[in-house]
């Protein structure tokens, strides 16, 4: 999807074909099967009610003008021109018409899904590709606006465009047998039609602006209201709810002020619509009459046949008007889908065989701008060693963890796994081996084994290595003593259990998946001393089992590391055992004795 769309009817009509392909022309195709049937049925009028007046027959020919072929098929096939053989005619039209129109109709629902599916499909792809570094690009409140409630507009511009695209068909169709029926009477009205198209064409302006205004009001709204959930105790709490609801108001207002601005011109064009395409009818009827001498039947054909595209007209008008106010999502969604594939991650196709020996950091720099976050590093970590990474907020902790996990590229140096740098593997294949815990645990909205095992299927192997897991994270007793045990809800990102519980269920996840490397960024943090400490036994009965980096600002989480890095200033200051820098380092010294360790 391209963000550049030419904001005319072929430009829509090209980004929908490309979404729908082939099944969109077929429905382009029975809309003019459609229509040219019932502008047939309806050129049948005039010899039918001819051949109701004995004698008028050789009338027929001159009232139909260029459309009397219709009348002749009846000669050439050798039926007699009459009232039955022109009802049968008719029936037969109508009948065809309305398999065909059932045929528009259903495929029309198939495209609609489809083409819903589509969209989401690609954007959630796109979404998953998307680089760690071009998410932070992102506006929160812009993804979820147009995941939602953008996708939901493009799929009503969708409809209104179909039926804009079936008016046009039906509209052209009538068009063309009013010019054969009586082409002065037709030219004429031609004329005034897109006289009167030039007035609602500056309405559609206006409401294609307004459109583009508030898709950029929903993006942020949904920001605001994204921030108002995340940030409601402390909304709550310092009683600063109310200034943060006048923001929010604020963009309601906006956006339901450019919604009325919509309604009133919609009113306008609705309301004068009618009313002008009879005023032009009846002044070309009079000038065909009294100046031309038109033949009155041929008049009266090319009227039915021109008032009903006229009718037809309307019907695009207010469909491409209604169309028209949804624009400005197709744009929102376009845009963002662009932006996304922009800053796609690129994979190899190398899969990660699995980390056997150890993990080597070579002249590790990364850059935020001009400053070095993490400046010239070096560390080995071997297969199943626990480490730490110590040093003050800011020394690049937090970095070099995401650097590891592949998610933060360097500037430069190398990341090696067992003599191979981590760049010639995919990226994805090597972190399935990666366990994250993070200060703030990862709790879904859904039941205790659909959080630990990732909506996994509950196969009778699946639920034994589900209660293995939880046995490793001291979770059998709380689990057990649930009425519900595992099916139990967790709540909203966890609020019906402890910060603890949380916790070990981040760890058991993690174990679920087989992870190889667990990364604990400040896991223990925000817990109670008592937690805390429950917390750590659970962790250093898993040492010499895994690979464990932790990321620690307590430091008695870190007393059995196997090897602790001093980090200060991105570099690398200290390293050894935790007694060993408690000799090297005062720093180090000075921290154990800040925390009475």
């Amino acid at each position: 999807m391209k963000a550049n769309i030419k904001h005319n009817f072929l430009g829509y009509f090209r980004f929908f074909y490309k979404v729908l392909g082939t099944k969109f022309l077929l429905d382009m195709f029975l809309s003019v099967c459609v229509s040219f049937l019932d502008g047939i049925g309806l050129a049948m009028f005039i010899p039918l009610l001819q051949s109701m007046d004995a004698g008028s027959t050789a009338s027929t020919g001159e009232s139909m003008g260029m459309l009397r072929f219709l009348t002749e098929v009846f000669a050439k096939l050798g039926l007699p021109l009459n009232i039955y053989s022109v009802l049968i005619m008719l029936v037969t039209l109508f009948v065809l018409k309305g398999f065909l129109k059932f045929g528009q109709l259903y495929s029309q629902v198939g495209l609609k899904q489809t083409f819903i599916k589509s969209i989401r499909y690609g954007l959630t792809d796109d979404l998953q590709n998307l680089s760690y570094t071009g998410f932070l690009k992102q506006n929160a409140g812009k993804i979820q606006n147009t995941v939602t409630t953008e996708v939901q507009k493009v799929q009503t511009a969708l409809s209104h465009y179909l039926t804009a695209v079936s008016a046009v068909g039906m509209l052209l169709t009538y068009v063309v047998m009013a010019f054969l029926a009586n082409w002065q009477f037709a030219f004429l009205v031609a004329i005034g039609s897109l006289l009167t198209n030039l007035l609602f064409s500056r309405f559609v302006k206006t409401v294609k602006s307004a459109s583009f205004k508030i898709s950029n009001r929903g993006n942020l709204f949904n920001a605001y209201l994204i921030e108002a959930v995340h940030f409601f105790k402390y909304l709550k709490a310092t009683n600063q709810f109310a200034g943060f609801s006048k923001k929010i108001r604020g963009v309601i207002d906006e956006t339901e002020t450019l919604n009325r601005k919509i309604g009133y011109y919609q009113a306008i064009t609705a309301s004068i619509r009618e009313p002008l395409v009879l005023v032009i009818v009846v002044i070309v009827i009079i000038i065909q009459i009294r100046f031309m001498e038109g033949n009155l039947g041929s008049v009266i054909l090319s009227l039915l046949l021109f008032y009903r595209a006229l009718s037809f007209l309307m019907n695009f008008q207010n469909s491409w008007q209604n169309f028209v106010q949804n624009v400005g999502a197709i744009e929102a969604v376009s845009k963002i889908s662009e932006e996304m594939k922009a800053n796609k991650e690129i994979m190899t196709n190398n899969m990660f065989p699995g980390f056997k020996h150890d993990i080597e950091i070579r002249d590790l720099v990364f850059k935020y701008g001009s400053h070095k976050v993490i400046n010239n590093i070096n560390m080995r970590i071997p297969k199943n060693n626990t480490i730490a990474l110590v040093g003050e907020s800011g020394s690049g902790k937090t970095t070099l963890a995401n650097i590891i996990t592949g998610i933060l590229p360097p500037a430069s140096g190398n990341i090696i796994i067992d003599g191979m740098k981590v760049s010639h593997y995919n990226t994805d294949s090597f972190r399935g081996t990666i366990g994250y815990i993070s200060q703030e645990p990862v709790i879904f909205k859904d039941n205790i084994y659909n959080n630990v095992t990732f909506w996994a299927e509950q196969t009778e192997e699946n639920i034994k290595r589900f209660w293995e897991v939880i046995e490793l994270a001291s979770l059998t007793d709380f689990v057990k003593g649930l009425a519900e045990q595992e099916q139990t809800s967790l709540g909203d990102k966890g609020m019906l259990i402890s910060g603890g519980q949380k916790q070990r269920i981040s760890i058991a996840r993690e174990l679920y998946k087989k992870a190889e490397i667990l990364i604990l960024d400040e896991a223990t943090s925000a817990l109670d001393s008592e937690t805390e400490l429950f917390i750590q036994k659970n962790i250093e009965k898993l040492q010499g089992n895994y690979t464990i980096i932790i990321i620690a600002h307590r430091l008695s989480t870190i007393k059995k590391a196997d090897q602790i890095y001093m980090l200060e200033a991105g570099k690398v200051s200290y390293s050894g055992t935790f007694n060993e820098l408690t000799e090297k380092s005062e720093r180090f010294k000075r921290m154990v004795s800040l925390q009475q360790i």
